[in-house]
């Protein structure tokens, strides 16, 4: 089971997420529904309305039932086929969802599958979806985005509900050196981190440790740690009456320096945070 430190970290690199929409449409398949043995590139979702029909997944079969969200994922081995006449009526859609280099799904490690509980929002959602991809509009691009996401948010949030049902987030090398280098920074996010400390951890040169970190998040070590420690001192900001340098020196940064970094990522100074937000 996953933990909450461990959905933290979820939680944080899912500011790095991008996008992508390459296709969405609405279909009701026939018996010549069928491929096998494939591994794409790319994600599908499928949202099964009526019918039946199967999917194997990384191994796995599933006999959908109308009223599930599946997630064929990137990079793992599957197969789909109509098993009767009374085939699938779905929405679907092929999409890239990547943090860095590396794929949402793999990082998560959320299932295949989630139960809808909201089936009027989500075919809102998935209408919306085709419509924005279908329009010659300026802007459809931005919005395909912004409801592909949702679509992916509301995936991700009812499959982490079941914590039991996630994969482990640390399913290979390069997962368990990000995860525990993700652990060491969260343990001393009240230390100056350097590259060079969370290089020797996983035994990699500091510049392969940037390398396979950008590709992994999105960011480099140093502006993911910074990011974390402007997250804490928000939250001290918010929560207590602290003043600004003990806070400061609580996320390990010297105040002026830690003055300028939150300016940067948050707009407002320290102060003027804490005031807006009270």
């Amino acid at each position: 089971m996953k933990t909450n430190k461990s959905l933290s970290r979820l939680r944080h690199l899912l500011a790095n997420v991008q996008v992508h929409l390459s296709i969405a449409n609405y279909s009701k398949v026939n018996l010549k529904w069928r491929q096998m043995n494939f591994v794409p590139d790319f994600n599908r979702f499928y949202y099964i309305r009526e019918g039946e029909g199967c999917l194997v997944i990384d191994g796995v079969t599933y006999y959908p039932r109308p009223g599930q969200l599946f997630v064929m994922p990137s990079g793992v081995k599957q197969s789909y086929y109509a098993i009767n006449e009374n085939a699938f009526g779905k929405y679907w859609c092929h999409f890239t969802a990547k943090i860095g280099d590396t794929d949402l799904f793999r990082l998560t490690g959320v299932p295949y599958c989630i139960d809808v509980t909201d089936p009027e929002r989500l075919t809102r959602l998935f209408s919306q979806l085709i419509e924005h991809y279908e329009s010659g509009a300026f802007s459809a691009v931005l919005l395909q985005k912004a409801t592909l996401l949702e679509i992916v948010s509301l995936f991700l949030e009812s499959a982490v509900m079941d914590r039991d049902s996630l994969r482990p987030f640390d399913e290979d090398g390069g997962i368990q050196n990000l995860n525990k280098v993700l652990k060491y920074i969260e343990l001393h996010l009240h230390e100056n981190v350097t590259v060079q400390q969370l290089a020797d951890l996983v035994h990699f040169h500091p510049n392969y440790l940037i390398r396979q970190f950008r590709e992994l998040v999105g960011i480099s070590p140093i502006q993911y740690v910074q990011r974390l420690k402007i997250d804490a001192a928000k939250t001290l900001l918010t929560a207590t009456d602290e003043s600004v340098s003990e806070i400061a020196r609580r996320v390990g940064m010297e105040l002026y320096y830690f003055s300028r970094t939150f300016k940067k990522h948050a707009g407002l100074a320290p102060t003027e945070y804490r005031q807006l937000m009270r």
